[in-house]
């Protein structure tokens, strides 16, 4: 039986990737000419029903390989496990958010609960008859390569420049080769290696790809809002509209049916309350068990909306580095979560505070090289002149009481001098002269450790003398820079065994090297999936899955369960 299907799916690659155009009529060409007279008609735009971009990498492909053909050999006979595979990964495209229609799945045919027959031509090709080089047969080797070259480029990140997308993106964009990558099949290299080892290799992306997969099941099914209570209600509440609430909680898997069974219904119980308390934690909201206007907004959301956001998480996956490394940090500014990896595993996870929505923190990769103990602060002159002048305009201790010293430009170079004798009312943006520097202590607003990671941002993961705002659930209050809960342990950690605390113990600013730079991945992620396969969603902060999503265009038609499973198989997934 299963033989039978990957038959059908080999004869399925033959069927998406048929032209429409009538038959090419070879004359007295060889197959080379014939190839480039293709190119040069397809460049002109003059191959009917043929919707190919990449001309110029199918030209520089085929001229490498001297007009040899790829997915067929040299009289014609298709290469059934590479077309196979590439039929395949076309059709499992879409659990990564792509659009299988991209690399041409439309052109199955479907009829009823089966598939329409081949053409007859096609199906003694696929029954192992040896055609002749007919036009089709060269035509489908192009049509063939150039599904594979932006397949390639999709799920290696490399056909989408997120800078363009996301104004707060600043890793590199990424490139490919996709004509020396196919090369690599003459090597031996099959074409399911080729473009799984384009795919990032962090557990987290494939429990996200798992997360689209199952959205996307719930999405294909009749979308009814629940019928949720209004207002707020905490522990020891009775309203009529608990007993809906109890049963959606049930379904979501975090209120125990049977037991919940056992109280009266239109209360609002402490289990229920614990269940909303679990809830919240899930979907980035405040964690107090209070059942309120956000939690609902957040419990009608509907499976369509949350594959939407899946699908920006997963390009954001895709543009980064396929490895981060065995070991880095990686720094979730939507979700306020700072991850330690090692060998694929997370050993500490913390949370953090990220930039409000006016003073976003950016997404970028840079290294920690060293740990500066008991750090001053140099302000930027941003947050100088927006932030801080206007404390000290109407506070004229302000400066003072919080350690910080002013510089003024002398001889040129900054020098301390007497705030006191400065008049603050007459200063704005536009006159601002001065460099202000935070003193090591108490008050300093970097606290007492300052991770060094080099960028030209001045963004840094740091320490916090408010640590109160961490009880917060979404953590939104800087200006740019991430600080870390529990940064200590993180810095002992880093440090190895060397003791932090006999470090900390002068209050002079110190310097510690790390015995190897430790890469470090800010990245706005809006979604993530736990070890325990807990999804987490999280608000859309600074607005950039709305922008992602505008881009991505609406949510592609998912293949059938069955061809889905199909390719699985052959694939072994």
């Amino acid at each position: 039986m299963i033989r039978s299907a990957w038959v059908w799916l080999g004869r399925c690659l033959l069927s998406l990737l048929l032209t429409l155009s009538p038959p090419l009529a070879v004359a007295a060409m060889s197959p080379g000419e014939h190839l480039q007279q293709l190119l040069v008609a397809g460049r002109q735009g003059v191959l009917p029903g043929v919707m190919i971009e990449q001309w110029t990498d199918l030209q520089r492909l085929y001229e490498q390989r001297d007009w040899q053909l790829i997915w067929s050999d040299a009289n014609g006979a298709p290469l059934a496990m590479r077309r196979q595979q590439l039929a395949a990964w076309v059709v499992l495209s879409h659990a990564h958010g792509l659009d299988p229609r991209d690399y041409g799945v439309e052109r199955l045919s479907y009829a009823g609960a089966g598939y329409a027959d081949l053409p007859s031509s096609l199906a003694l090709s696929a029954a192992g008859s040896v055609p002749q080089l007919s036009g089709e047969v060269l035509l489908n080797d192009l049509l063939m390569s150039h599904a594979f070259i932006r397949l390639a480029q999709d799920l290696s990140g490399s056909r989408l420049d997120l800078s363009q997308i996301d104004p707060l993106w600043r890793l590199p964009p990424k490139s490919l080769d996709p004509v020396a990558l196919l090369q690599r099949l003459e090597q031996g290299v099959s074409v399911d290696q080729l473009l799984s080892e384009l795919l990032p290799r962090s557990a987290e992306y494939a429990r996200l790809v798992t997360l689209h997969q199952e959205l996307t099941l719930q999405a294909q099914q009749p979308y009814q809002p629940a019928e949720l209570p209004t207002g707020l209600l905490r522990a020891g509440d009775r309203h009529p509209g608990v007993v809906q609430l109890r049963d959606w909680l049930s379904h979501q898997g975090v209120l125990n049916a049977a037991e919940s069974s056992l109280e009266e219904e239109a209360r609002y119980t402490d289990r229920v309350a614990e269940a909303v308390r679990q809830y919240q934690q899930q979907q980035g909201l405040k964690v107090d068990g209070i059942y309120g206007p956000d939690t609902r907004a957040a419990m009608l959301t509907s499976p369509a909306q949350k594959l939407q956001q899946v699908r920006a998480n997963l390009a954001r996956w895709r543009a980064l580095p396929v490895s981060l490394g065995d070991r880095y940090l990686l720094v979730r500014t939507a979700s306020f979560s700072l991850d330690l990896v090692e060998q694929g595993q997370v050993v500490e996870r913390h949370a953090i505070i990220t930039g409000r929505p006016a003073r976003p923190s950016l997404s970028f990769a840079t290294e920690v090289d060293k740990l500066i103990l008991n750090p001053s602060w140099t302000v930027p002159f941003r947050l100088a002149v927006e932030d801080l002048l206007p404390k000290q305009q109407q506070d004229p201790d302000y400066f003072e009481r919080l350690g910080i010293e002013v510089l003024a430009l002398q001889d040129g170079h900054w020098k301390p001098v007497d705030s006191a004798s400065i008049d603050w009312s007459g200063l704005s943006r536009q006159n601002f002269r001065y460099l202000l520097r935070q003193r090591p202590g108490p008050h300093n607003s970097l606290g007492r450790i300052r991770f060094g990671m080099a960028n030209p941002h001045s963004i840094f993961l740091h320490d916090t003398p408010q640590q109160s705002l961490f009880e917060a659930r979404s953590r939104a209050f800087s200006s740019g820079c991430i600080r870390v809960q529990g940064i200590g342990q993180l810095a002992q950690t880093l440090l190895g065994e060397a003791s932090l605390e006999t470090q900390l113990s002068e209050e002079t600013t110190r310097h510690l090297p790390l015995a190897q730079p430790l890469p470090v991945y800010l990245v706005y992620l809006s979604v993530w999936v736990d070890e325990q396969q807990q999804a987490h969603f999280y608000a859309d902060l600074y607005g950039t899955d709305a922008r992602m999503n505008a881009v991505l265009g609406p949510q592609p038609q998912p293949p059938s369960p069955q061809l889905m499973q199909l390719a699985q198989k052959l694939l072994k997934k």
